[in-house]
């Protein structure tokens, strides 16, 4: 063989290495990791779905540290579901734009953050509000949103930010205060309470090694929440309560296919896709445009600030035969809509439909928009 002829032949090798090397190794990695998930799932009992649909995990991405109104389908991977110490349970990862929260430090490269997240069941719902430790330049500065719970030393050490002052104030006092401020655990993990589920996070790759290790300081959480958590806020005790109270009373007297969304400074007004009226409209082309209304409430100035999406509804499967096919929510188009009428005539044509409801729910309770 010639020496030009070995040259190419070394060249040409380095070329392939180069290009498949890395490709080679994710796939050995990620093979290793398979492994790891199926001992762990069968050793427990679980069940792992490699690219879980959107609203398998929907709930937990709608808001931090996940981009706010939830994040496109396909970039959560590895969710893994069971029962832990007695509580429904679940583990996933995500590759995400950004983090949602302010103060996360990203950078502005345009790759996308990797965020490990576990989530298990509370006793009972105490509300949407998130907790984390304090870094430096939060705790020199503050912001408009951090909330007090009236424990000066958890006040200092912790950020909470939420609507709903009153709910943060009952889950947090007593016991579960006096537990994150010494369990060191409390500096690895963000937490966000959702409804009745609590769910830690942090940025890095899904581990199944991590998995069980996160579930019990949740579970541990879950054990020292107060009874009096379980009792809603009165109407009136925050701002951010009587914004709620009245925002959902507001759409109950309208009878409309929508619900309210409480996540931590938003309130989402979005279409209940289980009343049968979505269904007669959307017909059997599939798919179809939907609004969405976000309003973004600041507590402190008692401000609203309500913006409109256009959403995609999907027909998912086939669903019961008494109540025809799911429907589920999908990506945000950047323009267009759903206009099957004349606006104004009918909510689930009107693009002014949730903004005003939530403007006459702010003018009710003393807000602003």
């Amino acid at each position: 063989m010639s020496e030009g002829v070995q040259e190419f032949t070394v060249t040409a090798a380095l070329v392939v290495l180069l290009i498949f090397g890395p490709l080679l190794w994710r796939r050995r990695k990620r093979r290793q990791y398979l492994g790891k998930y199926q001992q762990f799932t069968k050793r427990l009992g679980w069940q792992l779905i490699e690219r879980p649909r959107n609203e398998d995990v929907a709930r937990l991405m709608r808001d931090e540290p996940f981009p706010p109104g939830g994040t496109p389908e396909g970039l959560a991977s590895d969710y893994c579901y069971g029962t832990y110490l007695g509580r429904p349970a679940c583990s996933f990862e995500a590759s995400v734009p950004r983090l949602s929260f302010p103060g996360a430090g990203d950078d502005d490269s345009g790759k996308p953050i990797v965020v490990a997240a576990w989530a298990t069941q509370l006793p009972y719902s105490v509300g949407d509000f998130s907790v984390r430790r304090t870094g430096r330049v939060s705790r020199a500065f503050g912001g408009p949103d951090d909330l007090r719970i009236g424990h000066p030393e958890f006040d200092e050490q912790f950020t909470v930010r939420g609507l709903q002052e009153g709910a943060a104030v009952a889950a947090l006092q007593g016991p579960l205060a006096e537990f994150l401020l010494a369990d060191p655990r409390s500096k690895d993990f963000g937490l966000r309470f959702i409804g009745n589920e609590v769910m830690a996070w942090e940025k890095g790759e899904q581990s199944p090694d991590k998995i069980e290790a996160a579930l019990r300081f949740l579970c541990e959480i879950a054990d020292r929440l107060p009874v009096s958590a379980v009792v809603p806020p009165q109407a009136g005790s925050a701002a951010g309560d009587a914004l709620i109270w009245h925002a959902r009373a507001e759409l109950a007297a309208t009878r409309a296919p929508y619900r309210i969304e409480v996540t931590q400074s938003r309130l989402d007004v979005v279409p209940d896709l289980t009343d049968p009226r979505w269904e007669q409209v959307l017909g059997e082309g599939g798919q179809d445009r939907v609004y969405l209304w976000r309003v973004t409430c600041n507590p402190q100035t008692k401000s609203i600030v309500s913006s409109l999406r256009h959403h995609r509804v999907t027909v998912t499967g086939s669903g019961h035969q008494a109540r025809g096919p799911a429907l589920s929510l999908g990506g945000e188009f950047a323009q267009g809509g759903f206009r099957r009428s004349t606006p104004g005539t009918d909510p689930m044509s009107d693009p002014n439909f949730g903004s005003a409801l939530i403007g006459r729910a702010a003018a009710r309770s003393g807000w602003r928009s």
